[in-house]
């Protein structure tokens, strides 16, 4: 089954061409779902556009093109109305709607197969389908997801779901921040856990030491003395164990476990923070002084100039960290029921053998203005001892300017030989969109192509999509012209890959400012779901303690569903908002049963599941209506049947405008037609039989098309609640 809005959108172009010719060629039929039920149910605007292009009246131009509707375009609707100026109203016949509704098959058999439940919507045809490469999520090796991962992690896995329904290729990519100064970090932190227990004591102190070393609260003296302190235990734990053997064998039987790994990663951090400034040094075997404060960014700089053999134990040590960390993020994907796993976790270390390549491929292929059209111009310049990317507009004034008006470069590379994110990315890129067959990319510097190479030459993205904050506009902004100037994204007979940052903007507190724990730091994502539950679960009780309100819910069902409610509760208000804003974060709204929030969609599919308990109840079974023909009759069943046919076209606007809030819409029009249809048109004590069946077999539909459009979201529903 084909959208709706496809079907007609296909049926008023041909008729366009018929009546025009090539005079229509390559016109939008520009038809759309109508905003008045009273204008029809869908409406084309294009004959005014048209009328321009051919010097006639709108007016002609739309009768036109209605008289030359083919047969099959009259069969799906009424006879259209030309409205205004030429505004083509498009009213679907009841016969259309009965007969589409008809031809959805049954759903599959047992409830475990019920997430393969299509609606008989067709995917693409093979020609449409592309591989999507989603980039979302993105948290840090060793540290916790907080609420700033929210959004991201659960729009990114909306336009997984959604592109994978619609038939593409969706490669799920979780760009882990895990390599540069922070690898020294961890290293670091392992370490010092290694050492605390060599010496006895519980690692578990270390965040307590943190704590004490960052509050505010701690008079100077005492925190210098600590610093102090610390600096003494570190270097009699480098002497005691020069050349790291100890190390050495606690790595190997070592299993990280995040809850230890946080507080020493902390205490690294804090440790170093504090002793910036200050004239503490620690002498590290075979380096000489170090300052205590720049132990760690010593430590990544010496791992990453070394390879093989000789980085062993510390690229061991970042494995268990890493893993550690993958760990702890999977509990809170399952537990929000998205779908990344451990295998979608590319992070910034896996590009690290491309990035000397593409410095080098940047200065070869940059080295001269790139870029045709109305595209931004490319050069590469050394400034100040960095290798950057200039971008011009094509007049040749700078893309990008300073806060004083200079050009503002991407910097490619420090000028102490430090990469950053810009050169991760553009590898990246490279990777992703490169493909030995489907578009074998021909580079121009030897050492780059070799490392794609072993790389097995890249993915071969059609689409690539970054699901992250706006914040990183400018980045995207100067990354993407970039490769585009080298050439990346240029594939010979076919259009060039798409590069799409998906910006969205900040979750508030009530306040208005980001939200923050009350110490200042920003909420842990596992908090918010705890707390979210939590509120879930007594908000239940509250209702099963009155006699006049209970269902009669076990405990263990009650837990069962405060977990899913309070979980959909956050995704829900979040996927709801339009992605580019902030938002306010209010319990009390996503919390409430009614207004378009995750516990109203809940109850709606609950609700129209009690009518077949409701049914069993009062005749000892449900009626039969499976293959019950369907009759619309009453103007909420023809409202209600509308929209559940709009699901395919709903699902393709996600996909292409990249725009959860889409589907959210949707689904609470879906809930509230069903509301009204439900006490309008009654189910079990209809005047007869057949429409007794036929109803049922309407609410049937209605509550399957809210099962998949919440499972696009991540959202489990309940059949009781």
């Amino acid at each position: 089954m084909k959208s709706l809005l496809a079907t007609l959108r296909s049926h008023v172009f041909e008729a366009m061409s018929r009546a025009f010719g090539a005079d229509a060629e390559g016109a939008d039929p520009l038809v759309r779902p109508s905003a008045d039920a009273k204008f029809g149910d869908y409406q084309s605007n294009v004959a005014m556009g048209l009328a321009k292009r051919l010097g006639a009246k709108p007016r002609e131009v739309a009768a036109k093109i209605v008289a030359a509707l083919s047969p099959a375009a009259l069969e799906m609707i009424e006879p259209p109305q030309i409205a205004g100026p030429g505004f083509i109203n498009l009213q679907l016949k009841t016969s259309h709607l009965q007969s589409a509704l008809k031809a959805i098959p049954p759903a599959p058999g047992s409830e475990a197969d019920q997430s393969r439940d299509r609606l008989g919507i067709d995917p693409v045809a093979a020609s449409e389908k592309q591989t999507v490469i989603i980039d979302y999520s993105s948290p840090n090796v060793a540290k916790e997801m907080h609420v700033g991962h929210l959004r991201s992690t659960v729009i990114g896995d909306t336009f997984a779901r959604a592109l994978a329904f619609e038939g593409h290729d969706v490669v799920r990519q979780n760009h882990l921040g895990d390599w540069g100064t922070q690898f020294g970090r961890i290293i670091l932190a392992l370490w010092h856990i290694c050492m605390t227990r060599r010496r006895g004591d519980n690692a578990s102190g270390l965040g307590a030491l943190a704590d004490q070393l960052l509050s505010p609260e701690t008079p100077e003296d005492a925190r210098l003395a600590l610093l102090n302190q610390r600096q003494r235990i570190h270097q009699q734990d480098l002497d005691a164990d020069p050349e790291g053997r100890d190390f050495h064998d606690f790595i190997n039987g070592y299993e990280a476990g995040f809850d230890e790994l946080l507080p020493a990663y902390r205490f690294v951090n804090a440790v170093e923070k504090a002793a910036e400034g200050r004239d503490l040094i620690v002498r590290q075997p075979g380096a000489g002084p170090l300052p205590l404060s720049a132990v760690s960014r010593h430590v990544a700089a010496m791992l990453q100039g070394k390879t093989g053999q000789d980085n062993e134990q510390e690229m061991a040590a970042w494995r268990k960290a890493r893993q550690a960390t993958l760990a702890e993020c999977g509990r809170i994907y399952r537990r929000l029921n998205v779908v990344l796993v451990d295998a979608d976790a590319r992070g910034e270390s896996f590009y690290e053998p491309l990035l000397p390549g593409v410095v080098e491929e940047i200065r070869k292929t940059l080295s001269e203005l790139r870029g045709e059209g109305d595209a931004l111009r490319a050069v590469c310049r050394v400034d100040q001892g960095a290798i950057c990317v200039f971008l011009e507009k094509p007049n040749g004034d700078p893309a990008f300017k300073g806060p004083q008006g200079d050009p503002l470069p991407m910097i490619i590379r420090k000028s102490d030989g430090a990469s950053l994110y810009s050169t991760t990315d553009l590898a990246a890129i490279l990777f992703r969109v490169a493909h030995p067959t489907r578009n074998p990319i021909k580079v121009a510097t030897e050492s780059l192509a070799t490392a794609l190479g072993k790389l097995e030459g890249g993915l071969g993205a059609d689409r690539v999509i970054y699901v992250v904050g706006a914040p990183q506009k400018l980045h995207f902004e100067m990354l993407f012209p970039t490769a585009d100037a080298l050439g990346w994204t240029t594939r010979a007979g076919k259009p060039p890959v798409r590069l799409e940052h998906v910006a969205f903007g900040s979750v508030l507190g009530e306040d208005r400012k980001m939200l923050r724990t009350r110490s200042g730091e920003a909420v842990r994502l596992r908090d918010l779901l705890d707390e979210a539950v939590q509120r879930a679960e007594a908000q239940i009780r509250a209702t099963e303690s009155d006699p006049a309100k209970s269902r009669g819910f076990a405990d263990a069902e009650i837990k069962q569903i405060a977990e899913t409610v309070g979980i959909a509760a956050v995704k829900y208000a979040d996927l709801c908002q339009n992605r580019n804003t902030d938002y306010v974060f209010s319990w009390k709204k996503m919390l409430a049963l009614q207004g378009n929030t995750a516990p109203y969609m809940l109850y709606a599919y609950a609700r129209i599941r009690s009518i077949y308990r409701k049914g069993a109840d009062a005749e000892g079974t449900v009626p039969d209506w499976t293959s019950a023909a369907i009759r619309i009759d009453a103007p909420a069943e023809r409202e209600l049947a509308v929209k559940i046919l709009q699901l395919a076209e709903t699902i393709d606007a996600v996909g292409e405008a990249l725009l959860p809030s889409y589907l959210c819409e949707y689904l609470y029009d879906l809930s509230g037609r069903f509301m009204s249809f439900y006490e309008q048109c009654p189910v079990l004590s209809a005047e007869n039989a057949a429409t007794t069946a036929s109803r049922l077999r309407i609410c049937d539909l209605t509550a399957r098309t809210l099962r998949l459009g919440l499972g696009l979201l991540g959202i489990p529903t309940l059949e009781r609640m």
